[in-house]
């Protein structure tokens, strides 16, 4: 009878085993990869995607077992992803359904790669198992940081700026990896050494070199100069002057941009130094090799250049003249209300040449010295005093025109005043004017103010009066430098009428 009940028990398990998960154990996910289709590389990467869709949709807490039945299958999967993506590269000419079809392929695979390392990632800091998978958090995060940025490269194909939210996922993985102290240590990945700090920049280039234009043999032609490129310049935390030329804010959900004259160091800021990068990308346009990219390599060093083209709404054309206060005093003198000051600032007629949500687009009669950052308040009809505030974010010459693009910082700018809180002793306020920027955009998270770098200092209290409200703030971190002044977050601590203040 012990012997039949055993028996029993093990048909049980066999039959348990062969209508459960193929992951839910690695010899188990090694026999059901030995069974992909072997005639057809298609087939068996159609077989695989559909594997890593059953994978993540299991649910299953993380574990080392599973992340080890991920290795497999991201082992098996890669070198069929290498020969479709080959195959969608190829066939850009042929009809355009199968061109969809590989593409859509090969993006599934990168998403659902993403989001299985991502879980694991999760599962290594508050799963079950963390203890036992946390020794792996460089591998995991790198792989996560990888898909990600992969995913987002596939987006740039279909003409697609990657989503904010993929932003955030980027940013927040690289600073788990800097906190934790593996962000350059180094992992293999498809028998390629890399580290989380090295995948992260390479994700940065690609935005930078915004490739919304560029054709997919072009894209990918970008993608493998910049993965090639050994010397690769790694995010900084501390800025160095003549060396770094593009910064990143880890708190945004865009990528970098080129820096200013007037910098700023903040918490959650990191610098790159991509000047030997883009040198070597016009070196490569003087050599023979490169003869029939077209110019290809100079087009990107320039964009990397001219640094961070920043539009997240699809731009519209609209011609007309506006006038422009450009430089802090005479936004100041543009935003006094028309009782106070009748006379107008010097104001300079600027031609439009497209706007979104996002900002404008301007074309100038001549070559003007704009450097990044360089505040402008914009308006239809100076009489109205209704005036939008921009920051100048690039510069080009096309066709003989001077081009230039800005971003909005706010539609409703207000010149107030802002002193210190009296100390008590009878002590100068030493007023000054200030410029309020109500939020223009949910995700920037609140309002801003824009005030002298000499009355910054952070947590500091400060007075703002405005018409006869008078506010008690308190200055928050710096979000950007504006040649002098500087753009910060407050926190409102109490309001009162001015006549009772007073």
């Amino acid at each position: 009878m012990p012997d039949l009940f055993d028996m029993l028990s093990t048909i049980a398990r066999r039959r348990k085993a062969a209508g459960g998960s193929p992951f839910s154990t690695v010899k188990a996910t090694e026999k059901w990869l030995e069974a992909l289709p072997a005639d057809s590389d298609y087939d068996a990467h159609h077989v695989l995607v559909e594997g890593l869709e059953r994978f993540n949709a299991e649910n299953e807490a993380a574990s080392l077992s599973r992340m080890k039945s991920l290795m497999k299958m991201e082992e098996a999967g890669l070198p069929l992803q290498l020969r479709i993506v080959e195959q969608y590269v190829r066939n850009q000419a042929s009809f355009r359904l199968a061109r969809q079809a590989l593409w859509r392929e090969s993006w599934v695979f990168w998403s659902l790669l993403a989001e299985a390392w991502l879980g694991m990632l999760k599962g290594a800091y508050r799963g079950p198992a963390s203890a036992e998978i946390k020794p792996f958090a460089a591998e995991i995060a790198a792989r996560a940081l990888r898909y990600a940025g992969l995913v987002m490269r596939w987006d740039y194909h279909q003409a697609r700026d990657p989503a904010g939210s993929a932003w955030r996922r980027v940013h927040k993985i690289y600073r788990l990896a800097e906190r934790d102290g593996f962000a350059t240590q180094t992992v293999q990945i498809n028998a390629r050494s890399t580290h989380c700090a090295r995948e992260y920049t390479l994700v940065v280039l690609m935005g930078l070199a915004h490739p919304l234009g560029y054709r997919t043999q072009e894209i990918e032609t970008i993608a493998q100069i910049f993965e090639g490129y050994e010397p690769l310049s790694l995010p900084a935390a501390v800025p160095q002057r003549e060396v770094h030329t593009h910064v990143v804010d880890l708190s945004l959900s865009e990528g970098a941009c080129v820096l200013d004259d007037d910098w700023v160091q903040g918490r959650r800021l990191r610098y790159l130094a991509l000047r030997p990068l883009i040198d070597y990308l016009k070196s490569l346009d003087r050599s023979s090799a490169a003869e029939g990219d077209n110019g290809l390599t100079q087009q990107v060093a320039s964009l990397i250049e001219r640094g961070g083209i920043r539009r997240n709404r699809q731009r519209t054309h609209r011609f007309g003249r506006v006038w422009v206060a450009a430089g802090m005093d005479n936004i100041l003198a543009a935003l006094a209300h028309p009782d106070a000051a009748r006379s107008y600032p010097a104001l300079e007629p600027w031609m439009l040449r497209d706007e979104s949500t996002e900002g404008m687009g301007f074309a100038l009669p001549a070559a003007s010295t704009l450097p990044h950052g360089r505040l402008v308040a914009v308006t239809w009809d100076p009489s109205e005093n209704i005036w939008q505030l921009l920051a100048i974010r690039w510069n080009r010459e096309e066709d003989g025109q001077h081009l230039v693009g800005a971003q909005r910082l706010s539609r409703h700018p207000k010149r107030v005043e802002i002193y210190f809180e009296p100390d008590g002793q009878g002590g100068a306020q030493d007023k000054t004017w200030a410029v309020f920027i109500p939020m223009t955009h949910l995700d920037q998270g609140g309002s801003n103010l824009l005030i002298p770098k000499t009355h910054y200092r952070l947590g500091a209290p400060l007075m703002l009066r405005d018409g006869d409200m008078l506010y008690r703030l308190r200055l928050g971190e710096v979000q950007e430098s504006h040649e002098g002044w500087l753009r910060v977050r407050m926190d409102v601590m109490g309001r009162e009428q001015f006549a009772v203040a007073a």
